[in-house]
């Protein structure tokens, strides 16, 4: 899973990149960068007790940090950037400057004023690619305008004109398929990453985008990256004292991955064997074949079975012997659900 940083001049967001990925910072302009982060699972820590293998491989979100986002006058060269971003995501986190009392501009600081420009920057650039897509209707074949995909692209403009993004619109799955060709920002998932100050922990100066957040139902977060940068930095026996001492349940990394599966509705499936245990994250609904194919294209292909038992049960018994003792291990087919905490090994043909 992939999560796009966007932001202003000015918010921090590459800070925010470095404190959650763990690489160093870096200055403004220098380009792309993606740096992966490491989801906590301390299932994986039992299973390797059970099974002792010599490695331990834990999911992973890659995040995606690129150039701050100029409003105002980006027209098509910040349509392409975003929709560029949009192709590689599968959601945006939008990071604000919520510390100092001045914006990148010299003006007073407006939190909830800079998210009501970087929704309009999303919106504004879903406008442009659609737009060019009915004029390319309008000057193509007479039945083209009367098509299926251009009642939806009217539809798609008069709710993106209305500041409405393409989330919302409930669109189906043969809708989606017609605008298969188009990247539209607006169709991702938003996540509101408030940058406080590290004497503003609670998050005053971003109280009004968060008001805003809630009003347009996105979920928000805050955190302070120059304090988190600092965390990171410490050893890990270190880390839990550092916290509580400015109140802190939790890190940064840690909410930021706590709200992203919240956000993209992931669950998390393990592996286990004498060679390797595994995290893996799936979308809740999955089915076996669909978290089979998350290990290797082949399973998914070749899927006939998936042997399964639940993470509480192989922990309780200690072994996968024990848990078929009890009747805990299931053959399940390909309409089955993959649950959280299932412990899957999937059979297949070759």
């Amino acid at each position: 899973m992939k999560i796009g940083l966007i932001g202003l001049p000015g918010s921090g967001k590459s800070s925010c990149f470095a404190a959650l990925t763990g690489l160093p910072p870096q200055p403004s302009g220098a380009g792309e960068r993606v740096g992966a982060v490491q989801v906590p699972e301390p299932r994986l820590l039992r299973l390797a007790e059970i099974y002792n293998p010599p490695k331990i491989t834990y999911a992973e979100i890659m995040l995606v940090d690129t150039d701050a986002l100029e409003s105002g006058g980006g027209g098509q060269q910040v349509q392409k950037h975003l929709s560029r971003l949009a192709q590689e995501a599968d959601a945006f986190a939008i990071v604000l400057q919520c510390f100092g009392d001045l914006d990148h501009t010299g003006s007073p600081l407006d939190a909830r004023g800079d998210l009501e420009t970087l929704l309009l920057e999303l919106t504004m650039a879903d406008l442009e690619v659609v737009g060019r897509r009915l004029e390319r209707i309008a000057e193509g074949a007479k039945k083209d305008r009367g098509s299926n995909e251009a009642h939806l692209l009217e539809r798609l403009h008069a709710a993106l004109s209305a500041g409405k993004p393409v989330i919302e619109m409930g669109l189906t799955h043969d809708q989606r398929k017609l605008l298969s060709g188009m990247t539209l920002v607006t169709s991702l998932p938003l996540l509101v990453a408030c940058n406080v100050g590290e004497d503003d922990l609670q998050g005053e100066k971003a109280a009004g985008a968060v008001r805003l957040a809630d009003e347009l139902g996105l979920p928000h977060l805050n955190f302070c990256a120059a304090l988190e940068i600092e965390i990171a930095q410490l050893p890990p026996e270190e880390q839990a004292d550092f916290l509580a001492d400015y109140g802190l349940e939790a890190s940064a990394r840690d909410r930021f991955i706590r709200a992203a599966y919240d956000l993209l509705h992931l669950v998390t499936f393990l592996t286990a064997g004498e060679k390797e245990v595994h995290a893996w994250s799936v979308h809740q609904g999955a089915t076996a074949p669909e978290a089979a194919g998350k290990i290797h294209t082949d399973l998914q292909n070749g899927f006939i079975r998936a042997e399964t038992v639940a993470f509480n049960d192989l922990d309780r018994y200690g072994s996968l012997a024990e848990c078929r003792k009890h009747g805990l291990v299931r053959l399940e087919g390909k309409e089955y659900v993959v649950k959280d905490g299932d412990v899957l090994d999937i059979r297949f043909s070759r």
